[in-house]
């Protein structure tokens, strides 16, 4: 009982800790087109510097797992809430396309800024017992996707009071390295100790009998790199560069949008985890994926901006559903010894995939038109959701029955 006490205890400071973090991102996300057009960049420069941001965050991931084991989850957390600042500050020093190009290479551009704190976050979950582990990440889920539609919410506060769009910003940026702060001041509550031992690279060279279960893994990282390079594509900052230039969205709109998309996603997550005790983990994320990509691919036929944004909306409840029951799955198919190294490979597997997607989608979007970025990222979600369904259906647990 003391155990379980202290877990849920440490899992708490975990999602405070994550939730400041994606409550930045939240209102970074917004600003970050607004300052990149501003600054006379296109969905083709966007997609470029979101990439190397993202290149950035896969060595930092990697960095992550050899750091953890040896002292703990701590380091992570403070060093996301200094390169969160630190990428504020650039931004308000030197404004425009130099600060802008600077601050790619933090690894905190959105839309997967700091991810390796989330890659901590569930190597850690990972070990909750198979009958409550979809329910914590479904509750993660809930929690942090809460806190990223409060800063989405945060994004358009500004504005209504009174402040025009660039002063908007230089607040909002402002606020971007106050966060940034905090992310690191509140990860001193983590203890020292915590996830000692915990490393990827010792599971894979304890020479684990399971090698079967390696190859899973791999070859699910292998797919992660396709979905990922599919929601890449069509990136959320590249949705709002089109929203913002396609139907000339301002900042206001843009946050109350974002916010409606994320109390759906937030939504979805304890939907997931009820419909998977129904139909089971891989069919929920699925079944609940495909229907998403159709909604994705149909966004740029719309007549106007009303219409797309009910479609993104729509859209909003049904493609996170497969986060929450992926990563039980994930757990379920990789004996305890290996979970670190499954969700730390699945990782880098989806940010490789995130590191390819907004080049192709920037230079899609510019050189073929606005139906291009949708209809490929769509195609593309679409063909790894069958292919991993195809390729995972008869995969049994490697739990034992409790």
């Amino acid at each position: 009982m003391n155990a379980e006490r202290a877990d849920a205890g440490y899992r708490a400071k975990l999602y405070l800790v994550d939730g400041v973090r994606t409550f930045g991102l939240g209102f970074f996300t917004i600003i970050f087109v607004i300052a990149a057009r501003s600054a006379g960049m296109g969905a083709l420069a966007i997609g470029i510097l979101t990439t190397i941001s993202v290149l950035v965050g896969i060595f930092t991931t990697r960095l992550v797992d050899w750091v953890v084991p040896r002292w703990g989850s701590r380091i992570p957390f403070a060093s996301a809430g200094l390169l969160m600042a630190a990428t504020g500050a650039v931004l308000l020093i030197f404004p425009g396309r130099l600060g802008i190009s600077m601050a790619a290479v933090f690894g905190f551009l959105p839309p997967l800024g700091g991810q390796f704190v989330a890659v901590v976050v569930e190597g850690s979950l990972a070990h909750t017992p198979a009958a409550r582990r979809t329910k914590v990440f479904a509750t993660y889920g809930l929690i942090v996707t809460l806190a990223g539609a409060s800063g989405s919410l945060f994004a358009a506060l500004p504005g209504f009071l009174g402040f025009d769009t660039s002063q908007s910003v230089s607040v909002l940026t402002t606020c971007l390295v106050i966060f940034g702060a905090v992310v690191l001041l509140v990860s001193f509550l983590l203890p020292v100790d915590h996830l000692l031992g915990d490393s990827a690279d010792r599971e894979e060279e304890a020479g684990d009998p399971s090698a079967s279960r390696k190859a899973l893994v791999y070859r699910l990282a292998l797919l992660f790199v396709a979905d990922a390079a599919g929601s890449g594509i069509v990136t959320s900052t590249l949705v709002l560069y089109w929203l913002h230039v396609h139907f000339r969205l301002a900042l206001p709109q843009l946050s109350l949008l974002y916010f409606g998309m994320d109390i759906l996603s937030a939504v979805s997550y304890p939907l997931a985890e009820r419909i998977a005790r129904k139909i089971g983990l891989l069919h929920t994320a699925v079944f609940t994926h495909i229907p998403s990509s159709l909604l994705l691919i149909a966004v740029p036929f719309v007549p106007n901006g009303a219409v797309a944004a009910a479609f993104l909306l729509a859209r909003a409840l049904l493609v996170e559903m497969d986060v929450p029951t992926q990563k039980s799955y994930i757990a379920s198919i990789v004996p305890p010894s290996l979970r670190a190294f499954a969700v730390n490979r699945t990782s880098m597997g989806s940010q490789t995939g995130a590191a390819i997607g907004p080049i192709i989608g920037g230079a899609a979007l510019s050189s073929l038109g606005n139906v291009a970025p949708f209809f490929l990222g769509g195609v593309v979600k679409i063909s790894y959701d069958i292919t991993l369904w195809r390729s995972f259906r008869r995969v049994k647990s490697a739990e034992k029955p409790s």
